[in-house]
């Protein structure tokens, strides 16, 4: 029993360690490098206290930069800063609306002893082929990590190929690398799509429907941060 219980503890403070060596910053700046070396970037105005959200008492920092590119209409990025018990980033992706793509979304979320990612294109039913299509490539390396359907909020709109798993922090660069080929494709995807149709634009619409219905809203980050800026964090992704 004693030795049981010595074990679990063991291994406890071994997936504490190993959280702590997470670089979530690296990673943010990862993404942006990403971006920056596939678009040419255009700063978006974003208001101060969304831009640099502090929690009560100053505990806790969400940072957050939106950006438009040619054949994108915005761009968001976000370090969810709350030590000790989260670390983590999210980013969004809209390409113009009158192009037939999907939406990208991804976060990497690190928790005290485990790791939490998603990375999805999302769309309306007349997109989805392509969506998964998009993804396939990446099928066997999501598969290692054990990736599973994803929120079920999001089940009909996603692609069906996408990344959603919990992990051991361990793992943590297979996630990320997990992420930023999911925006390589994402981007691709995007890139190549064609100027036709509503379809682009009622896949940001249905997204953005469910996103507002069941994201920042409803979880930790109105808690620490307040309602109303949950809610303006919310729209601030689509307006």
């Amino acid at each position: 029993m004693l030795e049981n219980v010595m074990r679990q503890l063991r291994m406890f403070e071994e997936l504490v360690r190993a959280r702590m060596q997470v670089d979530v910053a690296g990673m943010v700046a990862g993404v942006r490098a990403r971006l920056e070396s596939r678009l040419a970037l255009e700063a978006l105005p974003v208001d101060a206290d969304l831009s640099d959200k502090r929690g009560p008492a100053g505990w806790g920092r969400i940072a957050t930069t939106a950006w438009q590119a040619p054949g994108f209409r915005k761009i968001v990025l976000s370090h969810i800063d709350m030590p000790p018990l989260l670390d983590g980033f999210a980013v969004v992706v809209l390409p113009l609306p009158k192009k037939a793509a999907p939406v990208f979304a991804a976060d990497l979320m690190a928790l005290p002893t485990r790791v939490s990612v998603n990375a999805d294109l999302y769309a309306s039913p007349s997109l989805q082929e392509l969506a998964r299509q998009a993804l396939e490539p990446l099928g066997e390396s999501f598969a290692r990590l054990e990736s599973g359907g994803g929120p079920s909020w999001a089940q009909a709109i996603a692609s069906g190929r996408g990344l959603h798993a919990k992990l051991t922090p361990r793992a943590v660069e297979d996630a990320f690398a997990g992420v930023s080929g999911a925006l390589a494709q994402a981007l691709e995807v995007a890139g190549n799509a064609p100027e036709q149709g509503e379809a682009g634009a009622q896949s940001q619409k249905i997204f953005f429907e469910l996103f507002h219905t069941h994201g920042p809203r409803i979880g930790p980050l109105a808690t620490v941060m307040g309602s109303t800026w949950a809610e303006r964090y919310s729209r601030l992704i689509f307006e």
